[in-house]
This record gives C-alpha cells, structure tokens and sequence, in this order.
C-alpha cells in the first residue's frame, strides 16, 4: 500500500502541512517496503490549479491512502474519481501519522 503525506519539512520527522496544494514536500511511504521517498512540490508556487495538480501528483505515485488536514473541492473532485481513501492528519509527525493509519486511529475524511 502506497501512503501519501503533504509535509512542510522532508522527511519523516516533518509535520504534515497546512495546506495540500502548496505543500512544500510530499512523503510517499510504501507499506510494503517499509521506504519513505520525498518529492518536492514543485507546483505550490503556481498562480491557479495547483491543488489539482498536487492531486495529480499524488495519483501518478499510485497512492492508496492520503493523510491530510483537509482537501480543496477541486482537489476532493479529482479524488472522488479513482479509489484513494482520504484520511485526517494528527498534529503528529509523518511517522507517526503513518502508525497511527496502520494502527486504524486515524478518521477518513471522504
């Protein structure tokens, strides 16, 4: 299973940002590797669409499971559209966040 976190720092020890679109960072954790890779948004810079953009993104690294704060409209549309599960972040770091889903603590959004 493929885990997607929006992150304002890189890597596990970061917290998960604010905001989807124009997260600095996405954290990408293969569950059955048990390996992190970071990816630099490089869209969050972007005047318009880059919640879509960042949704894209996460799709095209073939995630299962997002865990965010929250989601824009546009972005939700996109997700709605294929079987990503979205779930609610804890004001924990990424590692934990990724436990936290495993462990079922964690609330799905959509």
């Amino acid at each position: 299973m493929i885990i997607a976190l929006p992150t304002s720092t890189s890597g596990e020890k970061s917290f998960i940002s604010e905001n989807f679109g124009r997260c600095n960072f996405f954290y990408i954790y293969d569950t059955e590797t048990e390996i992190g890779k970071v990816y630099t948004n490089i869209y969050k810079d972007g005047q318009h669409g880059v919640g879509l953009k960042a949704a894209e993104f996460v799709l095209n690294q073939n995630a299962d499971v997002l865990i965010t704060p929250r989601v824009g409209e546009k972005s939700l549309e996109v997700f709605k559209t294929t079987n990503i599960k979205i779930y609610e972040c804890t004001n924990e770091i990424v590692k934990n966040n990724i436990a936290s889903f495993l462990n079922n603590e964690l609330k799905e959004l959509h």
